[in-house]
């Protein structure tokens, strides 16, 4: 969970250094724990950190799936707040049979008044595409659209309404290389995928494709420069470490602490 506080101060310190510069803050999912004794403890301390960070976008990957489930039966019983549950979660080829679910939206597009010149916003549409090629989500709750197919559908609704789509996949490296082959409308693919090392930023066809590091070790920031009085946009990649030299944010830093103190209890 550390990651929470220096990515927030990061984000907040970019800002401050930037002020004229639009941010956009998104994550491409995988964001809970599965598999051990304080997973439930943890996990809701991540949704807090999640909702605190004030994100544009959240991608909805296949693991996480259960534990949303989780979190709104926690909700209900009063034990999470409900507004911990209201984010920008997005998903193209997920749709929930259950009501006892987050709300999630095929896409989402932010305008950025980044070149007066240019005469219009930069739109920018986001949307997620998770993987579940074992079958593991119930299709008697939900329906999951085979991703390439729902990129088409997301791609052709967002022709008209965005410059600039990125999507949020925990697809593996190599699938995600062959979406970007396949649909030439993808401008940026990040890949959350569970990697435990860095993957070097590619650029297949007009996509570049980029991924974060587990836990939150690293942040990957996309710089995109539009050229005056055009929407050609040039694209900087590069990743960040959010080790120590990275102060942690006080609230953000006070609610890992809390999260640790409660974890370590439970495992003794």
């Amino acid at each position: 969970m550390g990651g929470f506080a220096r990515r927030m101060s990061y984000w907040k310190a970019f800002a401050a250094k930037y002020p004229s510069r639009a941010l956009l803050r998104i994550d491409g999912g995988s964001i809970f724990e599965k598999g051990t004794a304080a997973s439930s403890i943890a996990n809701r301390y991540m949704l807090e950190g999640v909702y605190r960070s004030n994100l544009d976008a959240l991608g909805m990957s296949a693991p996480d799936v259960p534990v949303w489930q989780e979190m709104s039966d926690l909700a209900e019983a009063g034990l999470v707040s409900h507004d911990y549950l209201k984010l920008p979660l997005v998903s193209a080829n997920l749709t929930a049979k259950i009501s006892n679910f987050p709300r999630m939206q095929r896409y989402i597009v932010k305008g950025f008044n980044v070149d007066p010149k240019a005469g219009k916003p930069l739109r920018v549409g986001i949307t997620a595409l998770l993987a579940d090629p074992e079958g593991r989500i119930s299709p008697k709750e939900f329906q999951v659209q085979k991703p390439e197919e729902a990129a088409r559908q997301a791609l052709d609704e967002l022709k008209d309404k965005a410059d600039y789509v990125i999507v949020l996949t925990d697809m593996s490296l190599g699938e995600a290389i062959a979406l970007a082959v396949e649909m030439a409308g993808i401008n940026m693919i990040v890949v959350s995928h569970n990697y435990e090392v860095a993957i070097d930023a590619q650029q297949v066809g007009n996509t570049l494709i980029i991924g974060p590091i587990n836990q939150g070790r690293m942040l990957s920031e996309a710089r995109l420069n539009i050229k005056s009085g055009t929407q050609r946009v040039q694209i900087e990649s590069h990743l960040v470490p959010l080790d120590r030299a990275v102060p942690d944010d006080p609230g953000m830093g006070e609610l890992v602490r809390r999260a640790k103190a409660e974890v370590d209890k439970a495992q003794k």
